[in-house]
């Protein structure tokens, strides 16, 4: 960071044969280092444009500033720089090995293009100025290197010695040099800015000088004290400090030297009245701004206040409770710190006031002051760039509205307001983000990072004396994230009325198909139950049908058993009567007996009700067994209702044993084991 060193010079006078006396000039010297502008230390020329802008000829390559930012511009090659100078809005460069020119893109980027030759109007080296004195010896010992006049005071730079300032008659006004204000000897070059300020280009960096400036360091602290009180007599300054009483003349600007207690006392400004509260004294605090929040109030007279907050002071006129602005100074201008503790300022009359800070007494001309805040120059943007993963990105400067993508690490805006101006102090607020301004800088470079998506007003304002802040607003967007643009929910809103869809066809189409099963499960529920219904009503009947064949069966055993019964008893009847009994009667009823025992009818019904029974158990034994005889077959059916051989041969009208020798050969012909039981057999078959 620079160092700001503002200096009085003692007044004094520089006598020569023949000459008259001159008084030296007040000067205010910035001097900016290595690490202010972040290039090599040497630097060889300047050139200043008319937009405000100074160029810097460095080894390190080529140096912008815009009053605010430094900038390095570097050679393709990494080369030095040892000339500059500027026509028609294009950088000409010079060093050993080559010629170039530095032009501006659309973005406002400066680039670089080599060059043969430049244009005839092009020079690197100022014209030379003719020195109408000869140079005394003091300066010819320093060896001079530059020269430069702004029409009243001559400039010579020296390779051993610094900076002399001399008048038309060659009387050195001023010697600036490592002893006091410079940070090097060796001067390079001299560029002057107007009649109150020049830069000078150092072997060892750069200084701002300006002469006659409307603030001014009369005393340092650590010499004559912290300043107390003042008082002016004519143009003698009294004021006494924590260490004395000290006067000095401000018509010839001679420094402070110790006087009497009895010699400033009445010159001093005596007020023991407290200080008045600023609510009582103004009706209206709001209209004051920061001001309002001031706890130090100094009457200034004519119905002028000075108020202080912080390192800040602003002078306001009064009229019916009503405080309009004449000025304010933030002392972060000219790296002043005003005191914490004790009076801030005393005015000495209209115009000259003193202020007391941490550096010492400083004179202050308000109305310096006030005519230099006249045609304030506005800010302006020189660079905007984000970075993000794939890299930096460079912007147009004149982007009005400026659009990031969402996952931006850093975005930098530099804004500057130019080297004419005195005030240098930007702040800047984010709207959207913060409502609160920040404090005072004057780096231009403002830097933020990752904002959430959005859309924000970066609004940055200079510091100026008078009037209101110069502010310059620029627009900025942070993009969402593709998953959450427009475009994006309108294809979620789509994908989600498809899912919707889907959704609802799978479950119309579950609930169709639950409706169709659950119709399903009904139906074959209700086949089921018919099927039971069924099955019970073909048990009732298969049992009827058992039990008709029962009954069928049972009573044809009874009347086979019967009619059996009878032929026996008319076979007795016919021994016991013989011839008595007659033939053909006796021959008749034994054929109807035998009629009856062999009906086939009864036979047939027998094989219906069997058959309705046992579902075609006949036929599926012929099927198997295709020698089975019907006898066969009739004994099988016979056997299949568990009836026994005195039931069989009772209904077959034959004997047991041919029923036992019938079963002996229906076995061989179902070629049945010995140990298998025919019976279970064919109740399982």
């Amino acid at each position: 960071m620079y160092r700001l060193l503002i200096l009085f010079l003692s007044f004094l006078f520089t006598t020569h044969a023949g000459r008259a006396s001159v008084a030296i000039p007040y000067v205010f010297v910035k001097n900016y280092t290595v690490e202010d502008y972040k290039a090599s230390c040497q630097n060889w020329s300047l050139s200043l444009t008319p937009d405000g802008l100074l160029y810097v000829a460095n080894n390190s390559g080529l140096l912008a500033f815009d009053g605010n930012t430094w900038k390095l511009l570097p050679l393709p090659g990494q080369e030095e720089v040892t000339g500059v100078t500027n026509y028609n809005d294009t950088i000409y460069t010079r060093n050993e090995n080559q010629l170039g020119c530095w032009t501006h893109d659309e973005a406002g980027l400066l680039h670089y293009h080599p060059l043969k030759t430049v244009p005839p109007e092009i020079r690197f080296t100022p014209p030379p100025i003719e020195i109408p004195f000869p140079l005394p010896e003091e300066i010819q010992e320093a060896q001079p290197s530059a020269f430069a006049t702004n029409g009243a005071l001559f400039f010579i730079g020296t390779l051993t010695q610094g900076l002399y300032i001399t008048d038309a008659d060659g009387t050195i006004l001023q010697h600036l040099s490592m002893q006091n204000q410079l940070q090097d000897n060796i001067v390079r070059y001299i560029c002057v800015q107007d009649a109150r300020q020049i830069w000078i280009a150092l072997d060892n960096g750069l200084s701002q000088i300006a002469f006659d400036p409307p603030i001014t360091l009369l005393g340092k602290r650590s010499t004559i004290g912290k300043l107390m009180n003042a008082g002016l007599d004519g143009e003698m300054l009294y004021i006494q400090t924590n260490l004395g009483y000290f006067k000095r003349s401000l018509g010839t600007a001679s420094p402070f030297v110790p006087a009497t207690e009895a010699e400033a006392r009445p010159c001093l400004k005596i007020d023991d009245t407290p200080a008045p509260d600023i609510r009582q004294l103004f009706q209206n605090t709001e209209a004051l701004g920061i001001f309002a929040q001031a706890k130090h109030v100094y009457p200034a007279g004519n119905d002028h206040y000075w108020l202080s907050v912080g390192n800040e002071a602003g002078l306001f006129y009064m009229t019916d409770g009503i405080g309009t602005l004449k000025c304010r100074l933030l002392f972060d201008n000219y790296n002043m710190n005003l005191v914490t503790r004790g009076k801030r300022i005393i005015p000495l009359n209209d115009s000259l006031a003193l202020v007391s800070a941490m550096q010492g007494t400083i004179l202050l001309n308000i109305r310096e002051v006030i005519g230099n805040s006249l045609g304030s120059t506005p800010l302006n943007v020189s660079g905007l760039e984000y970075a993000d993963a794939s890299g930096i990105h460079r912007l147009p400067v004149n982007t009005q509205h400026i659009s990031l993508p969402h996952d931006f690490r850093e975005f930098n805006i530099w804004t500057g307001t130019t080297i004419f101006t005195t005030n240098h102090q930007i702040s800047y607020q984010i709207e959207g983000v913060s409502s609160d301004w920040s404090a005072w800088q004057h780096d231009g470079k403002i830097t933020f990072l990752q904002l959430p998506e959005g859309k924000y007003e970066l609004k940055v304002r200079k510091y100026v004396i008078k009037g209101p802040y110069p502010e310059l607003t620029l627009s900025i967007e942070v993009r969402p994230p593709w998953y959450n643009t427009v475009w994006a929910w309108l294809a979620y809103i789509v994908l989600v009325w498809i899912l919707v869809q889907a959704v609802l066809r799978y479950n119309l189409k579950n609930l169709h198909q639950e409706e169709q099963e659950k119709a399903e499960a009904e139906r074959q529920a209700e086949q089921q139950q018919m099927q039971i219904l069924k099955n019970q009503m073909l048990e009732v009947e298969l049992k009827n049908k058992n039990n008709e064949l029962t009954l069928q069966t049972t009573a044809l055993i009874k009347r086979n058993q019967a009619v059996q019964s009878l032929l026996e008893e008319l076979e007795k009847q016919k021994e016991a009567l013989g011839e008595r009994y007659p033939n053909r009667l006796y021959t008749r009823m034994k054929s109807l007996m035998e009629e009856t025992l062999n009906d086939q009818a009864d036979w047939i019904l027998f094989e219906s009700y069997f058959n309705s029974t046992h579902q075609d158990f006949t036929d599926r034994l012929r099927q198997r067994y295709s020698d089975l005889t019907t006898g066969d077959l009739r004994i099988c059916c016979l056997l299949r209702m568990n009836l026994s051989t005195k039931e069989i041969a009772s209904l077959m009208n034959v004997s047991i044993r041919a029923i036992e020798l019938r079963r002996y050969r229906l076995r061989k012909r179902l070629e049945l084991e010995g140990d298998t039981n025919l019976v279970d057999f064919l109740m399982s078959f």
